[in-house]
Formats: structure tokens, C-alpha cells, sequence
């Protein structure tokens, strides 16, 4: 697989859970299509959805993605761009409240899909593990089945 780090600026950022050093490749004007998005979460969400381009870009690329795999508060970025409204997802224990709010149909359980499984959310990242390897097999079966089914 090939894994593309999307951001608003090209170059290294430090991450904090756990902390460590991620390289941007690319911001989202300039982002290649993805077949799988994975939304991962943490203490910053809201400012990445302050940002119009990523917003437009998270928008774009949840309707078009193969497969979508939230993480934690990863829930609540899809969900303010409306790819979460009135579907059955979880996240982050502490943003259940905040992603009712924006039209979710929260779950407890540690993971959540809908869509045919196409969308996927997880509490946190033991139990994100648990999908990724179903999320893996629905995007190469995608590429066998030429009508999409």
C-alpha cells in the first residue's frame, strides 16, 4: 500500500499521542485520490477542521474512498463534514455528546460500521486494528469486481 500523509503544510509535524515526528507529503490541494482513508484522531481535530481546504478535501475524499477507517476523535472530523449524519458510528468515549450533536448515531461498542461496512469507526487505536485488515480485503476485492458490487 502506498500511505500518503495529507495536511495543510508539506514537512514534518509533531505529534503528540504518542509523540513523534510525522511527515506531511502533500496538502489537499495537491492530495492524490485514495482508495482507503484513514481518519486518525487526536487533541488537534478541531483545528484541522477549521481549515476550508482540508474540509473540502476530507468532504471529497470520504464520499469517493473504497473504504473509510475513523479513529477516535478521527469520528468527529467525519461527522462535521456530514459523512457521519444519521449513520451508526463511535469514537473517542469523550466526544459521544459532541458527535450526537452533529447527527451521529453513537454506538458504545468499540467499533461501528455501516454502509456495507464501507465505513468504519473505532474507538481508539487497539480497536482500529481489529478492522484493518477487513477494510484491506474490501478495497483489493473492489478492484476484482469491475461493477463495483
Amino acid at each position: 500500500a502506498g500511505v500518503v500523509f495529507v495536511g495543510a503544510a508539506v514537512g514534518p509535524i509533531h505529534a503528540v499521542e504518542p509523540s513523534r515526528a510525522i511527515r506531511v507529503d502533500c496538502t489537499p490541494v495537491d492530495a492524490p485520490h485514495v482508495d482507503v482513508l484513514v481518519v486518525p484522531g487526536g487533541l488537534g481535530w478541531k483545528q484541522v477542521i477549521d481549515d476550508p481546504a482540508t474540509r473540502a478535501w476530507l468532504t471529497t475524499a470520504a464520499l469517493e474512498a473504497r473504504g473509510i477507517l475513523a479513529i477516535s476523535t478521527g469520528s468527529l472530523l467525519l461527522a462535521s463534514v456530514g459523512r457521519l449524519e444519521g449513520r451508526s458510528a463511535t469514537g473517542h468515549w469523550l466526544a459521544e455528546d459532541e458527535l450526537a450533536a452533529l447527527g451521529v448515531n453513537v454506538s458504545s461498542m468499540r467499533t461501528a460500521s455501516d454502509d456495507g461496512g464501507r465505513v468504519v469507526t473505532a474507538s481508539g487505536a487497539l480497536a482500529a486494528v481489529q478492522v484493518v485488515d477487513g477494510l484491506a480485503d474490501q478495497a483489493r476485492w473492489a478492484e476484482w469486481m469491475p461493477d463495483g458490487s
